[in-house]
């Protein structure tokens, strides 16, 4: 079994991830607060600061993969967001190189081109473009996951992450966030061929699931790591929308 370790595992991603997948693999979740969630009894599970380096390479020691889904959600001008995302992405990141994991996963996240206009589909080609600091960070963390996929020989991908919601959760029925919906299960799925997908370097693979208009172009996503969304925001959320 692949040893992994969900950084942030006790967020909305990690924990659906850890309760579907955690017979599949090896899976230690460290996040800042866990007393208040609940794992399966194999899954390893550690309170820990990630902004203290050597925690982070005491946790990435022995790995397999490491998923970085660790920091501060935050969508408005807020330095500290930035400057804490900022330093888990690189402690996070250089403890996996040093470490000599054998792939790093980063959630990164439509932010990073967000004040494109809605109305054009986004590939990954196209500059990054985000509309606040959180999406900042994200920028950071895709050119410090090349780096050291360059310098130090490991895997890297970067998902960028539209809007994560479980059905009953989701309230906003505009057609942008439609158009950027990611369905949870899609996400496992995309997470579990990320792991599995031998012979990637580096990547940046657009994550959202199949809705009929979609902000952001998955083809390359289907293609590189055989992703099979099956959702539709349009068609899941039909009733909330008209």
């Amino acid at each position: 079994m692949k040893k992994i370790l969900i950084t942030g595992g006790a967020g909305k991603i990690g924990r659906h991830f850890v309760h579907k997948q955690a017979t599949e693999y090896d899976i230690t979740v460290a996040d800042i607060q866990t007393n208040h969630i609940d794992f399966p009894e194999n899954v390893r599970v550690i309170e820990a600061d990630l902004s203290n380096y050597k925690t982070c390479k005491e946790l990435t020691e022995g790995m397999d993969v490491v998923i970085h889904l660790a920091g501060i959600i935050d969508e408005t001008e807020n330095d500290d967001a930035l400057d804490i995302n900022s330093l888990l992405i690189k402690n996070v990141f250089k403890a996996t190189a040093v470490n000599k994991c054998d792939r790093l996963i980063f959630a990164s996240s439509a932010q990073t081109i967000e004040h494109y206009p809605n109305d054009l589909q986004i590939d990954k080609n196209r500059p990054v473009r985000p509309h606040n600091l959180y999406g900042v960070a994200k920028c950071l963390g895709e050119a410090l996951a090349s780096y050291y996929a360059d310098q130090q020989g490991i895997s890297a991908i970067c998902l960028r992450i539209g809007a994560y919601e479980f059905a009953e959760d989701h309230t906003e029925m505009n057609t942008r966030d439609l158009s950027a919906y990611l369905h949870p299960d899609d996400c496992n799925q995309l997470l579990v061929g990320c792991i599995e997908t031998e012979g990637l370097h580096y990547e940046i693979l657009n994550a959202i699931s199949n809705n009929r208009y979609k902000r952001l172009d998955i083809s390359e996503t289907i293609e590189k790591v055989d992703y099979r969304p099956k959702a539709d925001a349009f068609e899941l959320f039909k009733h909330k929308s008209e």
